[in-house]
């Protein structure tokens, strides 16, 4: 079941494509962290949540409603970041990676308050996924500078 043509597609550059499910699902999974990182998942998270799979990962907007149950309940069963993170080190490149932390941040800011769970979700994250502190610092701003 393929459930999206491209991540991070991006003008400048086009990416191998990845079609691996699971890769996607642990996306979903970690973006979904970063939203739910202050226990509150406010329709403002859930919309930029749905519009950054669809823009970002160009997902099917049909499909993102599953997308996201179906994340919701990996997260719940999950022990840890790891099994998630694990797929994104095999599979992502450092600009697939970087895109990813960006997205987080957007997420974050989405209800115009980054809690201090979610920025230490976002760096727990970008440590595991091997993404510099520079790199960290530039997504968080160009997640800012986009919403």
């Amino acid at each position: 079941m393929n459930f999206f043509k491209k991540i991070f597609n991006t003008e400048e550059t086009q990416k191998p494509e990845i079609d691996d499910e699971t890769t996607t699902k642990a996306c979903i999974a970690l973006l979904l962290e970063t939203g739910m990182a202050d226990e509150i998942l406010d329709d403002t998270e859930i919309e930029t949540l749905k519009n950054t799979l669809i823009k970002d990962f160009e997902i099917n907007q049909n499909e993102v409603d599953e997308l996201i149950n179906h994340a919701k309940e990996n997260v719940a069963d999950s022990t840890s970041l790891y099994e998630f993170t694990r797929d994104i080190n095999d599979n992502f490149d450092a600009e697939q990676k970087f895109k990813l932390i960006e997205s987080m941040w957007k997420i974050a800011y989405a209800d115009g308050n980054i809690d201090k769970y979610e920025e230490h979700i976002i760096r727990k994250i970008a440590n595991l996924i091997y993404v510099a502190h520079s790199d960290f610092i530039k997504a968080k701003i160009s997640a800012k500078e986009k919403i």
